[in-house]
This record gives structure tokens, C-alpha cells and sequence, in this order.
């Protein structure tokens, strides 16, 4: 059977109580979500500060990025507060940051990979009696 099929022939008390519970699970989710997007923003300035390739188109970038959030963010918060449902705004948001995620595991992937080459050749030259320094 269809949930909302039942809840509108369900009391109205029971009603209000399943919107308010609705209402309170996406802003938990919504804030879950915020604060997984901060967290993704930290990195990327760690990111940022340990590769020196890091250009200013890249800074611009991750601002943009933060602008967008918080006002996609705030918005969906407006409509949940006022009685809306926008879930396919919220799939939005998350996708956002599921691709700022994803751009955060390749970019630590590759930092990653240059720390281990240049550990490489510091150790190649290290062994030929040079001083790397």
C-alpha cells in the first residue's frame, strides 16, 4: 500500500505528527549534509596548501563552489520551514557533494602519488652518495 494513500485517511493529529517527524529527518539530513560539505571544504584548502599546482582558478573554483552550497542550502531550508517538500532539491545538494567528494579522493590520490615519487627520487640520489638538499 502507498504511505500517502494511508496517511491521508489517517486522523489529522496523525498527520501533523508524520509531517512534523518528515520535517525533522530532512533537517537533520540537511545539516548532515552541510556539515559533510565544510569537512570536504577543509580538506580541500589542506589540499590546496600542500600542492603548489594549486592555481587561483582553482580557489575561485572551491568559493564558487561554497557560494552555491549555501545558497542551495539555505533555500531548501526556507521550503522545508515553510511547509514545501523539495526533495529533488535536496538530491541536488547532496549530489553536489558527493562530486566535491569524489574531486577530494582524486586529488589526494594524485598528491599522494607525487609525495611517493618525489620520496623516490630523493632516495635514488640519496644513494648515489648526493646530498638532495
Amino acid at each position: 500500500m502507498d504511505f500517502d494513500f494511508l496517511l491521508k485517511n489517517a486522523s489529522r493529529h496523525l498527520q501533523r505528527r508524520v509531517r512534523r517527524e518528515r520535517l525533522r529527518v530532512a533537517l537533520v539530513y540537511l545539516a548532515a549534509v552541510r556539515w559533510d560539505f565544510q569537512s570536504l571544504l577543509r580538506t580541500a584548502k589542506v589540499i590546496a596548501a600542500m600542492s603548489p599546482e594549486v592555481a587561483a582558478v582553482h580557489e575561485l573554483e572551491r568559493l564558487r563552489l561554497a557560494a552555491k552550497f549555501t545558497w542551495q542550502y539555505h533555500m531548501i531550508r526556507w521550503k522545508l520551514l515553510a511547509g514545501l517538500a523539495p526533495v529533488p532539491q535536496l538530491d541536488g545538494l547532496s549530489n553536489l557533494v558527493s562530486g566535491l567528494s569524489v574531486r577530494m579522493e582524486v586529488a589526494m590520490r594524485e598528491l599522494g602519488e607525487r609525495a611517493a615519487a618525489a620520496a623516490k627520487l630523493a632516495s635514488s640520489v640519496n644513494g648515489r652518495g648526493l646530498d638532495a638538499v
